[in-house]
């Protein structure tokens, strides 16, 4: 019932309308799921307007992380138009995706939380951009091919070389797809450049699938697409889409998405879909709220058991322990093509993990308690909803 709840207080914020609430409101516990789900600030903007929560302990809460999301938001914002600028300055074509245009899309753009922002740039760029990076007082993450990940007190960028740097299970041609998404994309102010909007809707897409995979993604990446949709559908070739989803290996989940999308927050279909599985969008539904927004709060040894080739948990216990060469060449990209250099790889991971050890411990005795029951409801549910 909650559930339904959340989505009525989401599809009345996308509409511009008081939410439709029929029944009692659990209060702490819609307050706690939009917590959990990233998008409390949106409640805090819906109950200013409607009145929606009692509680006056709760209203404050609301009210405060109003303000501070707002300007949190600002800050973040002021600080990416000047490094875009410096982008500019010095000739280095970058694509923001994502949040930063995705966040223009809602009713109030500043409601849109984003961590960081992705930016798409050419590899031919990357020394360029990690200088002015560290130079304007960015520090850095993570430093490996196609990633690269800036943070300071205020705002993080993660810098992209590839659009998308996993093939989702279905071949090489999910990452060459995204390969030419800076030819296509518009020029905006100086070398800032916008996506072109189709690439951006299957991007959005892959994306939410990737996240599926690695172990869930929360309301608002479904909340992304139906406002994507509803504000481009009259440019959107969507002929042309379901072919891509279709050559991708994806038509099946592209369609159940946007079917669940329609359902959830009243958008119109684009086109006419009635070869979904029966139930489809009501299991992805369950399994959108069982966690919080990237499905951190889940027990990966669940996913990475299914998604073992083997499927066994000794395979994964032999992968966490001893990754295969080709594992260590898709996390450290320096040694593609130069297999003599996997001896430095394995020196780097070496230090990389070193303060990872409780952790991996912890992980290895998730995999071998783990019900294999729990593997095969996991697959079935990746099966049902398309991928």
């Amino acid at each position: 019932m909650s559930e339904n709840i959340i989505l009525e207080i989401l599809s009345a914020f996308i509409h511009n309308r008081k939410p439709c609430l029929n029944h009692d409101v659990q209060e702490i516990k819609v307050f706690y799921t939009f917590y959990f789900q990233n998008i409390l600030p949106i409640l805090a903007y819906m109950d200013k307007k409607w009145d929606i929560i009692k509680d006056e302990k709760l209203k404050r809460k609301l009210t405060d992380c109003y303000y501070q999301t707002v300007a949190e938001n600002f800050k973040k914002v002021a600080m990416f138009e000047i490094m875009s600028q410096k982008l500019s300055d010095n000739n280095i074509p970058h694509m923001p995706v994502k949040g930063w245009y995705l966040r223009t899309l809602y009713p109030v753009p500043e409601l849109r939380t984003f961590g960081d922002i992705d930016i798409l740039i050419s590899k031919q760029d990357r020394k360029k951009a990690d200088k002015i990076f560290t130079q304007s007082g960015y520090n850095v993450k993570e430093n490996w091919e196609p990633t690269y990940s800036y943070y300071n007190d205020i705002s993080r960028c993660e810098v992209h070389t590839e659009l998308m740097d996993s093939d989702l299970g279905k071949g090489e041609q999910v990452v060459s797809f995204f390969s030419g998404a800076l030819d296509t994309a518009e020029k905006e102010v100086g070398e800032r450049l916008s996506p072109q909007k189709d690439i951006h809707l299957i991007y959005l897409f892959c994306h939410l699938a990737k996240h599926l995979y690695k172990g869930g993604a929360g309301i608002r990446m479904y909340m992304d697409i139906a406002l994507f949709i509803k504000a481009n559908s009259d440019v959107l070739n969507f002929e042309k889409i379901n072919e891509d989803f279709k050559n991708l290996q994806l038509e099946q989940f592209f369609k159940t998405v946007i079917v669940a999308c329609s359902d959830w927050f009243q958008i119109e279909l684009p086109f006419e879909i009635n070869d979904i599985k029966a139930g489809s969008t009501e299991v992805l539904k369950k399994y959108t709220f069982s966690a919080d927004l990237f499905g951190k709060a889940r027990d990966k040894s669940i996913i990475s058991i299914r998604n073992d080739e083997s499927g066994s948990k000794g395979s994964v216990l032999k992968d966490t322990l001893f990754p295969s060469a080709q594992k260590i060449e898709e996390r450290y990209k320096f040694i593609k093509g130069r297999k003599y250099l996997l001896p430095v790889a394995w020196v780097a991971r070496g230090f990389v993990n070193i303060k990872e050890i409780p952790q991996k411990l912890k992980y290895i005795k998730k995999v071998s308690d783990t019900d294999m029951n729990l593997v095969s409801e996991y697959d079935d549910f990746i099966s049902e909803i398309g991928l």
